[in-house]
Formats: C-alpha cells, structure tokens, sequence
C-alpha cells in the first residue's frame, strides 16, 4: 500500500505535492493515481517508438505538467530533461531515455 512514507523514501516531494492538494491526503492519492495512470505515458511510449519526436513532445511537455504537479520528482526530473531535449529538436537515443521513466512509474503504481 502506498504511504506519504514510501513516497519519501522513493524520493517524491509529498510537502510540495500535498500542498497542491489542499494538504488532503486522500486528495492527493487520488491525484497520483490518475498521474501515474495518465495515457500520455502510452502516447509518449508509442511516439517515441515510431520516432514521431513532435508528437513525444507534445505527450512528454503534458506528463511534466502533471508530475511536476503532483511533485513526483524521482519521475519528473529525467522527464523535464527528455522535454527539453525534445523541444530543443536535439538526436538522443529518446526509447532508452524513456525506460527508466516508465520502470519508475511502473513501482509507484504497483505501490497503489
């Protein structure tokens, strides 16, 4: 079961997100849920995939917004970073980028 405890350890700024959320716990599991449920993280995968850098960023600048909201940082800073170098039109290896990301995802999820 997920906990603001678990999340600490993981490294989430729970203080920066709970306080987004009204400092309502409850409100804010709800909003980690849907974050990390989010089907920008499909879009992004796919995109990625088929090398459709414009529409990556386009799902990466959306899932920033919400993790940046929910201060999900351990998640959130390797994908600011991919956003940028997106925007930027900058060559990278973006699928190999993008694993960590959705691994990081994946054990917040299995938490809830």
């Amino acid at each position: 079961m997920l906990t603001i405890e678990k999340l600490n350890e993981f490294g989430v700024n729970t203080k920066e997100g709970l306080t987004r959320c009204m400092n309502n716990e409850k409100f804010y599991f709800r909003m980690l849920k849907m974050g990390l449920s989010s089907d920008q993280f499909d879009k992004l995968g796919n995109a990625l995939e088929s090398g459709n850098t414009s529409e990556a960023f386009e799902a990466s600048h959306a899932l920033k917004g919400v993790l940046g909201n929910l201060a999900l940082t351990p998640i959130y800073n390797p994908l600011a970073d991919m956003t940028e170098m997106l925007r930027a039109g900058k060559e990278a290896d973006y699928v190999e980028m993008y694993k960590p990301i959705l691994d990081l995802r994946n054990q917040l999820l299995a938490m809830i």
